[in-house]
């Protein structure tokens, strides 16, 4: 079956990224230590909220505000939305792959789950894998949806317009790859960078 449209993943797909950078980045804006940057941040569930769209980000600031008891001259929104985004680096070699993708299947998107800091941080940087042109964007954040939810999967069908088994999707995680591939994707686990590249050889014929 030929490939229509190919769905990359954002990170560790796109580009590689360490959440201990960003608790660290927080923790000294904010004067308290690694551990609870992380706890307030991520094991809180905070994150997941703003990635799943249920949070602003405003109310993503106020809640760290509230949660530290400290006041928005102490922690100002932009400052706080930098240094929790400022975590990810570029995988130079996907701007090639993903053009390769585009000239073998005709068109390709972005499916991530992310939030709306991370991905205008990550687009606003001056790395050419950051500006690459995507006929389809499907955030998380957007959506209101986080792979491996169904949800999120019906809604990139929908935005590619293609039968589901011409639609090609390489993700990092083991669970969004079988959620995709559940629904007839043709889908694949793997980071970015040379694994990406394989794929893309394989499933379109491309070198």
């Amino acid at each position: 079956m030929q490939i229509e449209f190919v769905y990359f993943d954002l990170g560790n797909v796109l580009v590689s990224f360490d959440p201990e950078i960003a608790c660290r980045n927080f923790s000294e804006l904010a004067g308290i230590s690694t551990d609870r940057a992380r706890e307030v941040i991520y094991d809180s569930g905070l994150q997941t909220q703003y990635e799943s769209g249920q949070i602003t980000s405003r109310s993503f600031t106020q809640t760290l505000r509230q949660v530290l008891d400290l006041d928005a001259k102490r922690l100002p929104q932009d400052l706080v939305l930098d240094a929790v985004s400022d975590m990810f680096m570029p995988i130079d070699s996907m701007v090639q792959v993903v053009e390769s993708a585009r000239r073998s299947a005709g068109r390709v998107g972005v499916l991530s789950n992310t939030c709306p800091a991370h991905w205008r941080w990550v687009r606003k940087q001056p790395w050419p894998v950051s500006q690459i042109d995507y006929d389809v964007k499907i955030l998380s954040c957007e959506v209101m949806s986080m792979k491996p939810d169904v949800k999120i999967y019906e809604a990139a069908e929908k935005a590619a317009r293609v039968r589901p088994e011409r639609i090609l999707f390489i993700d990092d995680k083991p669970e969004n790859v079988q959620a995709a591939a559940e629904r007839g994707w043709h889908a694949h686990q793997c980071l970015g960078g040379e694994q990406a590249k394989s794929v893309i050889e394989q499933h379109l014929g491309v070198k």
